[in-house]
């Protein structure tokens, strides 16, 4: 059931849009929102650098201007549904200060704004939105401000595009999928990838290899009995559900390009929340399909 929806903030606009996608789903959910701001604290320099230290008044100004800012947006949006909206300014980085909050308020979603760098600008520059995904263990609905699907959540006939491999890891995310398209009256249409290659996962195979026909079409046939069992499961808890497979060499572009088709309003994965050199070699599927995906993307990193 979806009940809490967090949303983290930082006093931009950019930050803002994500509130665009919370609010109609809340309310469609009769959901409450919360709000959430990391503190900044401001720092100062002394004599020529060396030492740096906090400046307690301006800490305080930079609090409440952010304490007065939250108000302001709060104000802004009134109630949703029956539910006023809260606020709290939250201390440490701020993806601490949002996986803390959402802990604290029991949100059964997050959803917040990203720039969806690649593997290099996240590796170096950092990212809230990657730190959230890996830590937060539960689910994450990414939206890319000033990309298509802006309109998803305030339509009729909303599709959820669903990407499951033959883990059952990755069934992880269909639980929060079936709250979300329960609450938004969406249909779920489940999709597996299947790569008619053997990956080179072991020095031994420096390059892609072939598969014969007859083991990519056995593949095919054990992904589509599967994911007609899953979608049987899904059917007895309501919601309307299809089943797609389709051969690709990259899962990710695969996912990508069915994404593209205008009937579907979003994708949701889960993601093993490998980072920083481990993911730039071996790359992440959750993360070429956020950095990719031109609509919303809700990701979830299981907890093992």
């Amino acid at each position: 059931m979806l009940s809490t929806v967090l949303v983290p903030l930082d006093g931009s606009t950019f930050a803002e849009t994500a509130l665009d996608f919370a609010v109609p789903l809340a309310f469609s959910a009769r959901a409450r929102i919360y709000l959430v701001m990391a503190k900044h604290p401001v720092t100062m320099l002394a004599g020529m650098g060396e030492t740096a230290g906090f400046l307690p008044d301006s800490d305080r100004e930079s609090d409440r201007e952010s304490g007065e800012y939250l108000a302001g947006t709060v104000a802004k949006w009134g109630e949703v549904g029956d539910w006023p909206l809260q606020f709290r300014l939250a201390d440490g980085s701020a993806g601490e200060a949002i996986c803390g909050e959402a802990g604290r308020v029991g949100a059964d979603l997050i959803v917040m704004a990203t720039h969806g760098r690649g593997a290099l600008g996240r590796l170096w520059l950092g990212s809230v939105a990657d730190y959230v995904v890996r830590h937060a263990t539960r689910p994450v609905l990414l939206v890319h401000p000033g990309r298509d699907g802006t309109e998803a959540l305030n339509r009729n006939g909303r599709t959820i595009l669903v990407a499951l491999d033959q883990s059952e890891y990755s069934d992880a995310i269909l639980d929060p999928v079936v709250d979300l398209a329960l609450a938004t009256e969406s249909k779920i249409s489940l999709l597996t990838v299947v790569a008619p290659i053997f990956a080179p996962a072991e020095p031994a195979m420096p390059y892609p290899v072939p598969q014969h026909p007859a083991i990519v079409a056995r593949r095919s046939d054990e992904a589509h009995s599967r994911l007609r069992r899953v979608a049987a499961r899904l059917r007895r808890r309501g919601v309307s559900v299809s089943t797609r497979v389709v051969i690709g060499d990259s899962a990710a572009g695969a996912i990508v390009q069915v994404l593209r088709e205008a009937r579907f309003d979003m994708v949701a994965l889960t993601t093993h929340g490998a980072s920083g050199v481990r993911r730039l070699i071996l790359g992440s599927v959750a993360e070429k399909v956020i950095r990719m995906a031109e609509k919303p993307v809700l990701v979830l990193h299981p907890a093992l």
